[in-house]
């Protein structure tokens, strides 16, 4: 078998396994966890193979066929064999129309095989005739994917920056918000700060790293920061992305509760030209600043910002999308004295998202920790702080305990 393609079938089997299982192997204790879960399917990989399978050993020999057999095993085929042919099928299945790449058909199948070869100069070629309307938010969450895991990020990250295509669905539309070893945050200020064109793409920058810099070190903003936050800004002219975190920023870096509820005033006021899911994130955004600074519960008492977020909550009729909504359901069920029957039942998100499981995950574990038993809510108690300190995460607190 050609060995580019060989890679591009263990890439896939990884990939395969992990949505599976519901979490990245990243580190050696991953690999634990999931050679304990092959166990309980009876098939028998040890967690050092398992650490040499997803690259995280200095070994680099193919893994014996007879691993690969038992991983394809677990995720539902005969053999590896099974697994690359049918993989093989889906593929031409999928990507044999042209699709969003105006380049034609196996556009993907070929922008793949660029990565698995490291070989830029052609993937930014197809890269390039991707159409950006045509299912953005898929190829956004395949690159995001494939930085994350990719060897050599840096030349990745050049690759995607040198081309607008590569700008705007990686920089501005993956946005990870988990940023595992901070590469993603590292990846803004390297590369991103040289190809910014609008004062929108400024401001996301801005505000990305100062919430990110706060929420994980508690630490203080440079002046630079503060000026282009604080700047006398038109509402109107942003896309709700921006405006949230702008006021999620203005309200970390208030110095008094009066300062930080005439940002609430000034984001309820802005609020009527969004549709529902936009408004669901400005809320959102606002709402984690404000457990942040410890305000949420003193905000909460102000009807009008109440009473947006039980409107947005029940627009979502507890069908949970995206991490904004999970934080609406979360604030309803803790903090809004609502009776059991204008509640619906608590829901995780119906679609994972690669780039914020560690919001989800902490979302979701305190919405749990309201309605659990108190046996499943000690568990839940411990583990959950542990989490939300090594993830940033720890707003959380001030809206369960």
């Amino acid at each position: 078998m050609n060995k580019d393609l060989d890679q591009l079938f263990l890439l896939e089997l990884a990939r395969e396994i992990e949505r599976k299982i519901g979490f990245q192997v990243r580190e050696f204790h991953d690999c634990k966890s999931l050679s304990n879960l092959l166990s309980l399917s009876n098939k028998m990989v040890s967690a050092h193979s398992l650490a040499r399978f997803y690259g995280l050993t200095k070994e680099h020999h193919r893994p014996y066929t007879s691993t690969l057999n038992l991983l394809a095993g677990f995720v539902g085929y005969a053999s590896f064999a099974r697994f690359c042919t049918d993989f093989s099928d889906k593929m031409e299945f999928a990507l044999a129309n042209p699709g969003g790449f105006s380049l034609g058909a196996f556009s993907f199948t070929a922008l793949e095989l660029c990565i698995a070869t490291n070989d830029w100069k052609n993937f930014q070629f197809i890269l390039d005739s991707y159409q950006i309307d045509h299912q953005k938010n898929d190829l956004s969450m395949f690159l995001g994917n494939a930085v994350r895991q990719h060897s050599n990020k840096d030349e990745f990250l050049n690759a995607l920056i040198e081309i607008e295509n590569g700008r705007h669905l990686f920089f501005e539309s993956f946005v990870d918000e988990d940023d595992p070893g901070h590469y993603y945050s590292n990846a803004l200020e390297k590369y991103y700060s040289r190809f910014r064109t609008n004062f929108e793409n400024t401001l996301f920058q801005t505000c990305y790293l100062g919430a990110s810099t706060i929420y994980r070190l508690g630490n203080s903003i440079d002046t630079n920061t503060q000026s282009i936050v604080n700047q006398s800004i038109d509402y109107s002219t942003l896309h709700f992305h921006p405006l949230a975190r702008l006021f999620e920023m203005r309200i970390l870096l208030a110095y008094s509760p009066s300062k930080i509820m005439q940002q609430v005033e000034e984001m309820l006021n802005s609020l009527n030209k969004f549709r529902q899911y936009e408004k669901c994130w400005i809320l959102a955004r606002t709402i984690k600043a404000l457990a942040h600074t410890k305000q949420i519960r003193i905000a909460l008492k102000n009807r009008a910002f109440s009473d947006a977020i039980l409107e947005n909550y029940r627009e979502i009729g507890g069908e949970i999308k995206s991490i904004a909504e999970l934080i609406i359901q979360l604030t309803v069920h803790s903090l809004l004295n609502q009776s059991k029957d204008e509640l619906f039942p608590a829901s995780r998100m119906r679609e994972k998202h690669l780039n914020e499981t560690n919001a989800r995950i902490a979302v979701e574990s305190a919405t749990a920790y309201i309605g659990s038993s108190d046996a499943v809510k000690n568990l839940l108690e411990k583990n959950l702080s542990v989490f939300t300190k090594q993830t940033g995460q720890t707003w959380l607190n001030e809206m369960v305990y």
